[in-house]
């Protein structure tokens, strides 16, 4: 036992003085015999023992009360259990070692990160173990993959596991206790002996704790299975997330600027005062100016870069350090392209210049945009080519299309070609709503229903993210007045459609807000449905500016993009389709940026007969590069960007209430650790509440034992 306040305890002394003043009491009165007081003596000295009884006890409880008073002002802390004491079970046991190393383990706090502290204590859990239980030891990120599994271990196999402890990283994953709990009670099927125990090393963030383990809890509360918890955490004290780098658009092109957007979380309560990150792009670095971040705000930081070349090209920005550094970088992986082939079908062609359908957008699209290669090709010889995959195909004022035209446009659309579709004139309306909208199950957004006349004063941008046409917000409402059709193709939403899938993004400003932009996510790809004419049958807008800057970026956003999985998160296989159909006997994974073995990679066919790279989940963040010879081009080389998982910087702790909400009916058994080698011990308990409630018992019990002696016999 401790005390806070030891100096109180000479108070303690005190506790002598009921019975110092008992002792004085007696020694002040002077013995006179008296005759008359015989006969009181014999009437005494049947109650003597009784008195003397009452009279010691009112000493006892005067005597505690005192000694309460001054206990309790010191503050005891009674005893912590020593680890061996918390790990003792009664029998020869089955127990599994579960050392956290997600991302938030590297939380760097004082001297040590949490992972080290994570390892110092897996070394002194096994020092305590005897040869006599089985041990297996699994990190939360691979459970299937663990140290050991079920083994005897004497001296020597414990001085080797102890060294591979001490070799071990934590990786970049998030954590997900309910898949690791689930492989770890796999394990516990397998165990030799009755007795089963978890001890779960973590740090104790309420990342990657989920409601759904409630019930593996119970059923191992009812099984008799033990879980300990050892908790080695700091409290969170604030941290800048890179949460994001993303293109603001779907392609990047050779010699033109290409847009991406980083979100930076401050955690902390204190802002950030603006500062510098590193960009670098293809090796090279250049420093990047950050705004100042308020308290618990995330930003957005706008960054530009130009690529001279095709290809795959590395772009990586860091921002400054601070105590967790494993979610202060991100990387991408950008596939940069020489061009975007777009094919527009023209429904309505024309003998002189802007009287075909698709005249202002060709000119829209390919005006001082030489990466944009623009075909125009009629519609009634388009319909009995043969289909290519172009980046981006527009229907403009197309009568109809056969069922097997239909369906290869939609294999297309699956797997990423954009789709704009313009109405006019020459549309049978039927025939799309039957081929085209099939009750919602098709390529148009809206079912099409007459064309009507329009008396509207503009355009009105809908405020929806990730929106198309999200840029037009910035043109002037004067310029968005000009745009003012004549006629349009009136459309009908069905009351059931996936707000996600099917969105308005422009109406006409009329007293229906009628739609006049619509998009459909369809597999990979997205449709835009313009609800007039691409020419000036219908409207004027063709011949403003501001025609070809929505056509410009309502094409490049929805254009194919060919990012075909090179952007991971740690935590996730790779599965990457190649263009060769013979699939190569083997390949490896190599790390470019920092030192870790390689990954085995595994080739197969899919379905579709075409050959699919695929390797174990990727449990560290950097940039990789996937090997392998090709039976007829020869070496291949194909990079992967692998970012940290930054769902589990949440700065959050459970404390022991919200720990036992998740384990349900489990006794919840938690030490924590100190910090040095060997003080591994539960904090002790301050017991002045329970004092005080003695030193109450004591004056209450004084008074009515006073009382009660005083009486009148």
């Amino acid at each position: 036992m401790q005390f806070l306040a030891p100096l109180l305890l000479t108070g303690t002394v005190l506790a002598t003085a009921p019975i110092i003043i008992h002792l004085l009491n007696r020694r002040r009165f002077i013995r006179v015999d008296w005759a008359p007081m015989e006969y009181l003596k014999l009437t005494l000295k049947t109650n003597k023992r009784r008195l003397k009884l009452e009279q010691w006890l009112l000493l006892a409880i005067r005597t505690l009360a005192v000694l309460a008073l001054f206990l309790a002002v010191a503050r005891p802390i009674s005893s912590g259990t020593n680890l061996a004491g918390f790990l003792s079970v009664e029998g020869r046991a089955s127990r599994v070692i579960v050392i956290d190393d997600s991302l938030s383990m590297a939380y760097r706090k004082t001297d040590q990160s949490a992972f080290e502290r994570a390892q110092n204590a897996t070394r002194q859990v096994l020092n305590q173990l005897g040869p006599q239980d089985s041990v297996s030891v699994v990190l939360a990120s691979n459970p299937a993959a663990p140290l050991v599994r079920m083994s005897h271990l004497d001296e020597s196999e414990r001085k080797k596991l102890v060294s591979r402890v001490n070799e071990l990283s934590h990786s970049q994953t998030g954590s997900h206790w309910m898949s690791t709990l689930e492989d770890i009670d796999r394990q516990l099927q397998e165990a030799t002996f009755p007795v089963k125990e978890v001890i779960i090393i973590t740090d104790l963030w309420q990342a990657g704790w989920t409601d759904e383990v409630r019930d593996l809890f119970d059923r191992w509360s009812q099984e008799q299975v033990t879980v300990r918890f050892i908790d080695i955490g700091d409290e969170p004290a604030g941290n800048r997330v890179l949460r994001s780098l993303e293109l603001d658009s779907r392609i990047a092109l050779v010699d033109q600027e290409v847009k991406l957007t980083a979100m930076i979380e401050n955690a902390g309560e204190e802002p950030l005062k603006s500062g510098q990150a590193l960009l670098t792009v293809d090796g090279n670095v250049t420093p990047v100016t950050l705004p100042e971040i308020p308290a618990e705000k995330t930003v957005s930081v706008p960054i530009s870069v130009r690529f001279d070349q095709a290809g795959q090209h590395t772009v990586t920005l860091s921002i400054p350090a601070d105590k967790l550094l494993d979610d202060n970088v991100q990387r991408k992986i950008i596939n940069v392209r020489q061009m975007v082939d777009v094919v527009l079908v023209d429904g309505e062609p024309g003998l002189n210049p802007f009287e075909s359908e698709t005249d202002f957008l060709a000119l829209a699209l390919s005006a001082g945009n030489s990466n944009w290669q623009v075909t125009q090709a009629e519609s009634s010889t388009w319909k009995t080519q043969l289909l290519t995959a172009p980046d981006l195909i527009v229907l403009a004022n197309v009568d109809q299309l056969s069922k097997e035209r239909i369906k290869e446009l939609e294999e297309l659309v699956t797997l990423g070609t954009g789709l704009m579709i313009f109405a006019g004139d020459q549309c049978d309306l039927q025939l799309y709503n039957e081929g085209l909208y099939k009750g919602g199950n098709g390529l148009l957004p809206a079912r099409l229903q007459q064309v009507r006349d329009l008396s509207s004063q503009g355009l009105v941008i809908e405020p929806i993210a990730d929106s198309p046409i999200e840029l037009l917000k910035g043109l002037t409402p004067e310029l968005l007045s000009r745009i003012r059709p004549r006629r349009f193709v009136d459309v009908t939403l069905d009351a059931g459609a996936d707000s996600l899938q099917t969105r308005v993004l422009a109406r006409w400003n009329d007293a229906q807000q009628s739609p006049a932009v619509l998009e459909k996510r369809f597999g990979e790809g997205r449709v835009l449905l313009w609800t007039i004419t691409a020419d000036k049958k219908w409207s004027d807008w063709p011949a403003e500016a501001s025609f070809v800057l929505a056509m410009r970026v309502a094409a490049q956003q929805i254009a194919a993009d060919i990012q075909r999985g090179e952007n991971l998160t740690a935590g996730e296989p790779i599965h990457f389709e190649l263009e060769t159909v013979t699939a190569p006997q083997s390949g490896e994974l190599i790390w470019l940026e920092q030192e870790q073995n390689p990954l085995e990679l595994v080739f197969a066919s899919n379905a579709a007969g075409k050959t699919t790279l695929s390797s174990p989940a990727v449990r560290f963040a950097g940039v990789v590069e996937a090997e392998w010879q090709d039976a007829q081009l020869g070496k291949q080389t194909q990079k992967f960007a692998i970012n940290a998982d930054v769902n589990d910087s949440l700065q959050k702790k459970l404390d022991e209430p919200a720990l036992q909400q998740f384990l349900g009916k489990m006794p919840l058994k938690l030490i924590r650790y100190q910090g040095k080698e060997m003080d591994l011990t539960t904090e002790g308990t301050e017991l002045w509440r329970y004092l005080a409630v003695v030193l109450l018992g004591c004056l209450i019990s004084e008074s009515m034992l006073a009382t009660f002696i005083g009486r009148r016999r």
